[in-house]
């Protein structure tokens, strides 16, 4: 089977970064897997059946008449079997209008439904509408489509987000709780400091807490840095916040930590629940992403309604003073490892549905 995929992630052209990764082992189960993205044009042959070509230009416009342009005569003189696209907006309208010229069936793959009104959400519904198939990574995101752009729900399958099972598992991050030290409580967050994902809370319910002996380790960079420091010195939490930045180990974080946070507005999964679910650690999470599929509430962690401080607080409060609450919770968390997919396992799952798309 022949696959060309139309992705925005630059890091693909890294032959050792995890998506070009990822992209080999798809080249693996396939004749030929070919991805283009926009971007300064350059050509990386990742396997002998994985190529990514990047098409570029000054601005995201003309990118995107240069990825029509290549596009529109490279289909005309190569033969694929689908079109897979990691967009519902710009460009996958450039991709949708060239397959279905060529007979070409297109799949959209949904990974959250971030930044969509007005005309870019009339955008999205017609290129959703129009697609063959529907790709997303949560059935809180399957709904979301269903019910905001009137999807037939048989048009959409589901597979998560993978992650390296066995790294996290096999590591020194998958203890229980009960193994951890016992001095400071430690609850971390990993996340982009972002607006989305709305660290502030967790910072000001921090500074709420009964019981001082709390810190918080935030794990990631973002936009916001800056800003969240300037809370931290407001709220007078310095010796209590500690902002890592990134880490290239992970695991030890969340090895460290007794609780995990997510405090975000929206989410499409949210792999680091994920992680911390194979971490062995409660979580205090906001009722997005994998809410109710990972993190069920009084099994294996606290769900709290979107931006509710109040919430907030009072779940960190509890958890950081009953220590037979995280012990269950922990125990919890592990429960659901089964629920969550490697790599391989996904990348199998993928193939198999476009296979299924193709002979449709």
């Amino acid at each position: 089977m022949k696959v060309i995929s139309l992705g925005l992630d630059r890091t693909i052209l890294k032959a050792d970064s995890a998506v070009a990764i990822r992209a080999i082992l798809f080249g693996e189960l396939l004749d030929k897997y070919f991805i283009v993205v926009p971007a300064e044009e350059k050509s990386v042959k990742l396997s002998d059946r994985t190529e990514v070509l990047a098409v570029g230009g000054f601005n995201k416009f003309f990118s995107l008449f240069k990825i029509y342009q290549y596009l529109k005569a490279h289909l005309k003189n190569n033969h694929y079997h689908l079109m897979s696209i990691q967009d519902i907006c710009y460009l996958a309208s450039v991709g949708i209008n060239l397959a279905h010229k060529v007979g070409l069936k297109v799949e959209l793959q949904v990974h959250g439904l971030e930044k969509l009104a007005g005309f870019r959400k009339l955008i999205a519904q017609n290129n959703l509408r129009q697609a063959d198939k529907i790709r997303t990574v949560s059935e809180r995101l399957k709904q979301e489509i269903i019910s905001k752009f009137g999807i037939e729900q048989e048009k959409i399958y589901i597979v998560p987000v993978a992650i390296d099972k066995d790294k996290i598992l096999n590591s020194q991050s998958a203890g229980l709780v009960t193994d951890k030290p016992v001095d400071n409580f430690i609850f971390l967050t990993v996340a982009r400091l972002v607006p989305v994902k709305n660290i502030a809370m967790q910072i000001r319910a921090l500074a709420r807490l009964k019981n001082k002996n709390t810190q918080l380790i935030i794990v990631g960079e973002g936009e916001q840095k800056d800003d969240l420091l300037h809370l931290v010195k407001q709220l007078k939490l310095s010796d209590r916040v500690n902002f890592i930045g990134w880490s290239d180990d992970v695991t030890s974080y969340y090895r460290r930590a007794d609780c995990f946070l997510l405090s975000s507005n929206s989410e499409g999964y949210g792999m680091v629940i994920a992680e911390a679910v194979l971490s062995g650690l409660p979580i205090i999470m906001t009722d997005v992403g994998v809410a109710g599929e990972l993190v069920k509430d009084n099994i294996n962690g606290l769900v709290v309604t979107v931006g509710d401080q109040s919430a907030f607080s009072q779940a960190m409060d509890k958890m950081s003073s009953e220590d037979n609450l995280r012990e269950k919770f922990s125990v919890g968390s592990l429960s659901f490892k089964d629920k969550i997919l490697d790599k391989p396992e996904l990348i199998e799952q993928v193939v198999d549905n476009w296979r299924k798309i193709y002979h449709g």
